[in-house]
C-alpha cells in the first residue's frame, strides 16, 4: 500500500519550521484535523453502501466498513424499508416481544451496535446505506486509510499546521485556522454540488409514501 499523501503532510509540516518535533507527534495532530474535518458535517464522500446477508436468529447488523450514522435500511428479501426506533421506546414498547422472530421490519442503537427487531426468522437480505466514520491515522497509515478527498487535502494540512502553532503558543495559529476555513469553504461548495443538470427541488414526503 501507499503512503504517500502522510509523508507528503509530515514533511511539509517539517518545511514549515516543525522539523524539530517528532513525526509520531505530528501525525497525531495529523489525525485530530482529520477526524475534526470528516465529522463536521455528513459529506457526501462518507457515504457507503453495503448488501448483507443477515442469518437467521441473527439480530445484529455489521457492516464492513465502520458505521457512523443510518441513512437508510431495507429489507430487500421482504420489500420492506426499516424504520428506526429508540433504544428506550424499543425495550419498553416490545417488552413482551422481544425475543419475537420474524420479518425485521424495525431497527435501533444500543451503542454502537446496530440491531433488527423482530429478530430474523430465516436469512434475509438487508441493503444500508450509512455514513462512515475515519479511523485513527498514524505516520505510517496507507493512502486508502484517509477518507477526506485528496483534491482538498490542504485542508487537513492547514488544520494539523494550525494545531502545531497553538502547541507552541504561536499566534500564526489562528491565521492558519483561517486558512483552512476559507479553503473547506471552497471544498464545501464543491463537494455538496454533483449535479447541475437541474434545480434543486423541495420534495415533502410522509413515512406512509416509502415504509411498505
Amino acid at each position: 500500500m501507499a503512503n504517500i499523501i502522510m509523508s507528503a503532510w509530515l514533511d511539509t509540516m517539517e518545511d514549515y519550521g516543525f522539523d524539530d518535533v517528532e513525526r509520531e507527534t505530528l501525525a497525531r495532530l495529523i489525525d485530530d484535523s482529520h477526524k475534526e474535518n470528516c465529522l463536521r458535517e455528513p459529506w457526501p464522500f462518507l457515504e457507503r453502501q453495503e448488501t448483507i446477508t443477515q442469518a437467521g436468529s441473527d439480530d445484529t447488523l455489521t457492516t464492513t466498513a465502520t458505521l457512523g450514522k443510518v441513512l437508510a435500511i431495507v429489507n430487500t428479501s421482504d420489500s420492506i424499508t426499516l424504520v428506526p426506533l429508540r433504544t428506550d421506546a424499543q425495550l419498553k414498547d416490545y417488552v413482551y416481544d422481544l425475543t419475537e422472530t420474524g420479518i425485521p421490519s424495525h431497527y435501533y442503537f444500543i451503542a454502537d451496535q446496530l440491531y433488527l427487531w423482530p429478530i430474523p426468522a430465516a436469512t434475509t437480505t438487508i441493503k444500508i446505506r450509512f455514513l462512515t466514520e475515519p479511523t485513527t491515522l498514524t505516520k505510517d497509515s496507507d493512502d486508502t486509510d484517509i477518507i477526506w478527498p485528496s483534491k482538498h487535502d490542504s485542508v487537513i494540512l492547514y488544520g494539523a499546521l494550525s494545531k502545531a502553532y497553538y502547541i507552541n503558543d504561536d499566534p500564526q495559529g489562528a491565521t492558519m485556522q483561517q486558512v483552512m476555513e476559507a479553503r473547506l469553504q471552497i471544498a464545501r461548495n464543491d463537494l455538496w454540488m454533483k449535479q447541475f443538470d437541474r434545480p434543486d427541488r423541495v420534495i415533502i414526503l410522509d413515512d406512509n409514501d416509502y415504509l411498505f
